[in-house]
């Protein structure tokens, strides 16, 4: 515990601000800033009432009070005396007072130190929100850029392996249609389809108007997918049309997942780079995904 003594005590004249000054360097307690300054200013009090009283009578000063009651010339009425512990009280609520008022006009440093902080939290909270913010900016450039890469880049070349296939098939009008990384829901179980994004699509014209009417009326048509496996099994699958706010989307469905992604020799992993063909069977849709790994 830190007692007044071991204070540096300058003078009755200091200020209150160098006062609490002085305490604050000693303690950032509340409870102990509010004790020490109450404490140092009573004992100031108390001596300087000390030393005046000191002073009074080695200097002989006396007050004088009228003899006689009538007599209003010194225009002086003797008061009763207080006791001491009513003077304290009334010293200690003075002070009290007046230490309050005080400390609403200047805040404590604790206080000063609590806005701070709060200021500081609210900087640090706004400068995340802006990094988040850009860091969101960024990915999207990032992904709006991979879009673009692959609608630059030149068609690519036909494996010559599916080039026979389609050949003994008796296709015609072989379209490229797509250059896509597979994402997660692509191979998931749960959503069973591959996503063919319009803005993914390098030609969208692989499907005629008859087809087109049936898919816009929200059913599917059944298509034949030669898969990438070695021996370029042939399964069939359906082809939808998922409409949203200002694009759509096809999908391949049905059996996607248990004759496609669930297939060990098709190899088909998140990240993977798949490219897909579209050709005809006399009038039959067909597609060729061909998995150039990741």
């Amino acid at each position: 515990m830190f007692h007044v003594g071991e204070l540096k005590v300058s003078n009755c004249n200091d200020s209150f601000k160098k006062i609490m000054e002085e305490i604050r360097k000693v303690t950032n307690d509340e409870s102990e800033f509010e004790r020490l300054l109450t404490e140092r200013i009573v004992t100031a009090f108390i001596d300087g009432f000390v030393e005046s009283k000191k002073a009074a009578k080695e200097n002989k000063v006396q007050l004088e009070f009228p003899k006689n009651k009538n007599d209003s010339a010194a225009g002086c009425i003797p008061r009763k005396k207080r006791s001491n512990r009513k003077r304290a009280e009334k010293v200690s609520e003075s002070l009290i007072q007046f230490i309050q008022s005080l400390t609403q006009e200047e805040p404590v440093a604790s206080d000063v130190s609590s806005s701070i902080t709060i200021r500081l939290e609210n900087e640090e909270q706004e400068e995340e929100n802006r990094l988040k913010k850009k860091r969101k900016v960024s990915c999207e450039k990032i992904v709006k850029r991979q879009e673009q890469e692959f609608e630059l880049e030149a068609e690519p070349e036909m494996p010559e392996k599916f080039k026979r296939i389609i050949k003994e098939m008796n296709g015609i009008k072989t379209t490229f249609v797509m250059q896509k990384k597979l994402t997660q829901t692509d191979v998931a179980k749960v959503n069973n389809r591959l996503s063919i994004p319009r803005k993914q699509m390098r030609n969208c014209d692989f499907v005629d108007e008859e087809e087109m009417k049936i898919l816009d009326d929200k059913k599917g048509i059944m298509v034949h997918l030669v898969t990438p496996s070695p021996s370029a099994d042939i399964v069939e699958l359906e082809l939808k049309k998922w409409k949203m706010s200002s694009t759509y989307t096809y999908n391949l469905i049905g059996a996607w997942f248990k004759n496609v992604v669930d297939k060990e020799a098709n190899q088909l992993q998140p990240g993977g780079l798949v490219r897909l063909w579209s050709f005809r069977q006399d009038s039959k849709l067909c597609f060729v995904l061909d998995n150039q790994g990741c």
